[in-house]
C-alpha cells in the first residue's frame, strides 16, 4: 500500500533554508523518503517568501526551487470545495485559517499523512488523515 503524504511548508523551509543542522537533516531525510509529496500553491508561496526573506535566496534560486517542486511534487489546485471544507474544519476543530487550507487540501487529495512541524502531532482528522510532526523528539 502506498501512503499519500502532504508535506507542509515548514518541512521544505527546514530542508532548504538556514536551519539548525539536525532539522535540516531530518527534513531532507523525510523529503527523500516520500514518493511524490502532495503540496498546493500555498506551500509554494509560503516557501518562496521564507526563502527570499529569511534565507537570502535570489530570484534565480527561487525559480529553480519552483521548477524542482513542480518536477518532484503533486501540486493540488484550489477549488471551492477546499475552501468550504477549510471553513468547516475551522469551525469544528478550531484550527487556524492557513492550517485549515492545508488540511482541507490534504483531505481532498486523499492523503493518509500530513507532515507538519506546526500542527498537533498524532491528531487524526476525518478518520483518515494523520498529522505527523517529523521534528518531534521522543521526549517532546
Amino acid at each position: 500500500m502506498t501512503v499519500r503524504a502532504f508535506v507542509d511548508t515548514n518541512v521544505f523551509v527546514y530542508a532548504l533554508g538556514k536551519s539548525p543542522y539536525s532539522k535540516k537533516v531530518m527534513a531532507n531525510q523525510l523529503l527523500n523518503a516520500v514518493t511524490q509529496p502532495v503540496i498546493n500553491g500555498q506551500v509554494i508561496r509560503e516557501l518562496g517568501y521564507n526563502l527570499r526573506k529569511k534565507a537570502g535566496y535570489g530570484e534565480e534560486e527561487l525559480r529553480e526551487v519552483i521548477r524542482q517542486l513542480h518536477w518532484d511534487c503533486e501540486i493540488m489546485t484550489d477549488h471551492e470545495a477546499i475552501f468550504l471544507r477549510a471553513s468547516q474544519l475551522r469551525e469544528s476543530l478550531g484550527i487556524s485559517y492557513w492550517d485549515s487550507l492545508i488540511v482541507a487540501t490534504a483531505l481532498a487529495a486523499g492523503c493518509d499523512t500530513l507532515y507538519s512541524g506546526d500542527m498537533q502531532h498524532g491528531q487524526v482528522i476525518a478518520g483518515t488523515l494523520t498529522i505527523i510532526n517529523p521534528f518531534r523528539t521522543e521526549s517532546a
